[in-house]
């Protein structure tokens, strides 16, 4: 049995031994020389920068529309039939927000209906049909007893004047 033993164990250190131990410790030893204990890896070279010219620098830049395209759209827009007359003279309450005034009454003189509005200043200006108040260029359209229907233009960038409704109402 002790022979048994002697020639397993010899078998055993026979299996271990190998011709490419020696490259193994090469192998080894490299890998403990570069730095982190990591593989030398080789680099690829980068090629070097070649500039290139932009020879459109000075063009219309292709994310904008051209120039007598928006020109023309652009006077599209200010030139509408709903544009106000800008030339006209202002009226003593256009300059203040439509949101400020006040309907405090109204009364029929000579045939004509006739609105008296409360500015924020506390001054009380008569207005008839076809005068002007507020900021957007209101106008007035219709009076009643009740209430006063404006027209207002506004100016949308996209879509040009626009008109809207408002009304000042009478509260008691």
């Amino acid at each position: 049995m002790k022979r048994l033993l002697t020639f397993g164990v010899m078998a055993l250190l026979a299996g271990c031994s190998d011709a490419n131990l020696g490259q193994l410790a090469s192998v080894l030893d490299e890998i403990r020389r570069a730095p982190a204990g990591q593989p030398p890896v080789a680099i690829p070279t980068i090629p070097d920068y070649q500039p290139i010219e932009y020879r459109y620098s000075d063009a219309r830049s292709p994310f904008l529309a051209p120039e007598s395209v928006r020109a023309t759209e652009a006077e599209a827009v200010f030139a509408s039939a709903l544009a106000p007359d800008q030339q006209r003279k202002t009226e003593p309450l256009e300059q203040f927000p439509l949101q400020s005034l006040r309907l405090v009454g109204t009364l029929r003189m000579g045939g004509q209906q006739v609105a008296l509005i409360s500015a924020p200043d506390g001054s009380v200006t008569s207005v008839r049909e076809g005068n002007y108040l507020g900021t957007d260029f209101g106008q007035v359209t219709t009076i009643s007893p009740q209430e006063v229907r404006i027209t207002e233009r506004t100016l949308h960038q996209q879509l040009g004047w626009q008109e809207r409704e408002a009304t000042l109402t009478l509260k008691e």
